[in-house]
C-alpha cells in the first residue's frame, strides 16, 4: 500500500521537491507553487508528465521532448 501512496498525486503535491538533474520545470517545486492534474505537473516553469515517485525522488518527463528529469524530496 505504501508504494501506491508515494506514487500518488496527493503525496507528490504535499512534498517540497528540489531539482537534481535532467529536464526541469523549475528549481523548486514547493507545496503551494505547482498543481497536478491527470498525471501532469503544472508550474510557473512549465509542465511535465509524472513518470514515478519513489518517495525521495520524483521522475518527470518533458511532454514534447520526452527527456527525463529528476527532483529530490526536501520535506
Amino acid at each position: 500500500m505504501l508504494t501506491i501512496y508515494i506514487n500518488s498525486e496527493s503525496y507528490i503535491e504535499n512534498q517540497d521537491w528540489k531539482f537534481a538533474e535532467g529536464t526541469h520545470i523549475g528549481d523548486w517545486l514547493g507545496k503551494k507553487n505547482f498543481e497536478i492534474k491527470d498525471g501532469i505537473i503544472y508550474s510557473n516553469g512549465g509542465k511535465a508528465k509524472i513518470v514515478f515517485s519513489l518517495g525521495l525522488k520524483l521522475i518527470i518527463e518533458d511532454i514534447e521532448t520526452q527527456q527525463k528529469g529528476f527532483y529530490v524530496n526536501k520535506s
